[in-house]
Formats: structure tokens, sequence, C-alpha cells
């Protein structure tokens, strides 16, 4: 069923130019996308606005850590390696479950959520463009984004029980901001 839902995305892929380009942008250039919002997040959401992209940073490096560390113990081929697909872009073909993107793309989001629901409904719209993306573009199977976007959701969880943890080193970064913006 994974393999066969695979080819109905990917089906679509080479059919039309302005979809294969929005599908690439997407699936290449989301994380920069994210990103850019986090700082949006930062600069003019005051001390909390800071506060949220920190946490969003911290759900993404415990997916992508999650991520890698699945990796070691689990090689799922990238759908490119074993069929004969629409490749969009290249890719290398390390493992593909589960999706690095996705699975970074959902923390953050997810995480930004809790903080400010105009900056993560943008996010969450982004997300779901992606799942469908990576997809289409040739470099996921379905279970690969779903399994990124379900580490992403639990990342994102986990930082609530994390913040014994986490307040005092963003407590610490936010006094180093103030010093330096006072400079």
């Amino acid at each position: 069923m994974n393999y066969a839902v695979f080819q109905i995305i990917n089906g679509f892929a080479g059919h039309n130019s302005i979809l294969d380009k929005i599908m690439i942008f997407t699936a290449l250039y989301s994380p920069i996308i994210y990103g850019a919002l986090m700082i949006v997040q930062w600069f003019k959401g005051g001390d909390m606005g800071k506060k949220a992209s920190m946490d969003d940073f911290f759900a993404a490096v415990i997916a992508l850590s999650t991520n890698f560390i699945i990796s070691k113990f689990y090689f799922e081929p990238r759908p490119f390696v074993t069929h004969k697909v629409n490749l969009l872009v290249k890719h290398p073909s390390d493992a593909s479950f589960p999706s690095d993107h996705l699975s970074g793309g959902s923390a953050i989001t997810f995480t930004e959520l809790k903080y400010n629901k105009i900056i993560g409904s943008i996010m969450m719209l982004l997300t779901i463009l992606l799942i469908i993306a990576r997809v289409y573009v040739g470099v996921h199977y379905p279970i690969d984004v779903i399994g990124g976007f379900v580490i992403g959701y639990v990342s994102s969880k986990l930082i609530k029980y994390l913040n014994s943890v986490l307040n005092p080193i963003e407590t610490f970064i936010l006094k180093i901001w103030h010093r330096f913006i006072k400079i």
C-alpha cells in the first residue's frame, strides 16, 4: 500500500511545470522558510517570541537526533533506488525513513503553534504541502513523511517535559541577547 500511494502521488510529477516547480521548491527549500519564520518570531515576538524560536530549535534538534538514531538501526532505501520513479530533484541515496524534512519541520510547527497561532498556522500549511512534495518529487515514500511528521509531533511534546532543563539555557541566551542589544 505504501508503494501504491507513492505511485499515485509521484505519478503526477512531470506533467505540469507550474505544479512541479511548486513541489520542487517546497521539497528543497522548506527548511529555509521554517528558519525565516523562526527569525521573524525571534525579532517580532519579544522575549516570548525568542523563547518560542529557541523551543522550535530544540524540538527540531530532538526530532533530527531521533532520525539519526533510527537510521543507525533501520535502513529503508529511497524510492528512486529500488523503483522507477519520476525523480524531480537530485538526492543522495541515504535512508528514506523517516523524513528529516518532515521531522524537523513538524517539530518546529507543533512547537510554534503553542506560542503564535498565525506563524504556526503558516508553518502547518507548509508542513502539509511538504508531506505531499517530498513524495511528489520522488525522494520519500508516504510512510517516511508520516513517520517524520509523528516524530516531529512527539519531539514538540517533549519540549514541555524538558522545560526544567531548557529554561535556564534559554534564560542565559536571553541575558546575552539583551546585553548585546544594549551595545
